[in-house]
């Protein structure tokens, strides 16, 4: 496999809703733009949803309905939504790692081909196959593929309060640019 270009299919959306009379409709059924993250950096990540609210407002009709991720470029600010939720797609390229940090989230990982090792910021390592499904809960980690092949892995992420332990709030933590 090359390591410079992932060898998945592009991601395929289709959204659904409803016309003005009621009726079920297909409102988008479309590929996903493939966005690349980060410079001289071979893993990419795709947009496929996000709604800034739960309840989820499923009532705009066809024509109505916007797409907010269509609006915003990718960054951190995008792969969460505090109020909300945002389902994305990461393929990791063989040898690829994120830096440590923590979000205000609930994540819910399903790694759909390869693998990729969690670590967390004590050192605990963790290794996730196909199949498998992580609930990364407001820890300080990274994730690596220390596989020869790439991985792909699908992301729901909710957003969620700081984590707080005995009086002490564990905000959000990213390395510093």
């Amino acid at each position: 496999m090359s390591k410079t270009e992932s060898p998945f299919p592009e991601v395929r959306r289709v959204i659904t809703g409803h016309t003005t009379e009621a009726a079920p409709v297909i409102i988008r059924d479309e590929i996903t733009e493939r966005v690349f993250t980060w410079p001289d950096n071979p893993n990419s990540v795709f947009n496929i949803y996000r709604t800034d609210q739960v309840p989820a407002n499923n009532d705009e009709v066809q024509g109505e309905w916007k797409d907010v991720i269509a609006d915003k470029p990718f960054g951190r600010d995008t792969m969460i939504s505090h109020e909300g939720a945002v389902v994305i797609a990461f393929d990791y390229a063989p040898g690829a790692s994120s830096p440590m940090h923590r979000t205000e989230s609930l994540d819910f990982g399903i790694i759909h081909s390869g693998s990729i090792t969690l670590t967390l910021d004590d050192g605990v390592t963790k290794t996730l196959n196909k199949g498998d499904v992580i609930v990364q809960r407001g820890t300080i980690h990274s994730w690596k593929n220390e596989s020869d092949e790439w991985t792909r892995m699908y992301w729901v992420v909710v957003g969620a309060k700081a984590v707080e332990v005995n009086g002490q709030v564990l905000g959000e933590q990213w390395p510093k640019p």
